[in-house]
């Protein structure tokens, strides 16, 4: 029988795959084009909201990646046996300037700027069940990644 403690295992695998490098859009690292939305914007963070109800965003990056991350929590709750309502709410956000972070333990280049990607689910009696994973990214720059070998033109 599932239990409502497994939705912490599927804010951590959600949160697992959104920053891995294998998350991408249009062959390129989704978090360094969500960085590169953000400054174009003057956001400190970016954040979507699941399961997907309607697509307001105009970004073609956001609409992908909450129809991905909802199919994603969607298999996730199959799996698990894990009934849809008593999922309220799942909030993906990455913040491209964490606070109170020691950046020093946050692996990678020192030169890279940090970045703290938190999962938030709600289930239906109010109760919270986080996922937060710290690393660093650039902002998306055609001219200086290669994109990834996945991406086919169709």
């Amino acid at each position: 029988m599932a239990r409502r403690r497994e939705l912490k295992g599927i804010a951590n695998a959600l949160n697992s795959s959104f920053v891995s490098r294998n998350n991408d859009f249009n062959g390129y690292w989704s978090l360094g084009l969500l960085k590169h939305f953000a400054i174009r914007h003057r956001f400190t963070s970016v954040g979507i909201a699941l399961p997907e109800t309607r697509l307001e965003a105009r970004e073609s990056l956001i609409n992908h990646l909450v129809r991905y991350y909802t199919s994603m929590l969607t298999k996730l709750l199959n799996k698990q046996r894990i009934r849809p309502d008593w999922v309220h709410n799942v909030e993906i956000i990455v913040d491209f300037r964490p606070r109170g972070v020691d950046t020093a333990l946050i692996e990678g280049a020192a030169s890279v700027e940090p970045f703290a990607c938190h999962c938030k689910i709600t289930d239906d009696r109010g109760r919270h069940y986080a996922s937060t994973l710290y690393g660093r990214c650039w902002m998306h720059s055609a001219k200086k990644e290669s994109r990834s070998t996945r991406y086919h033109d169709e």
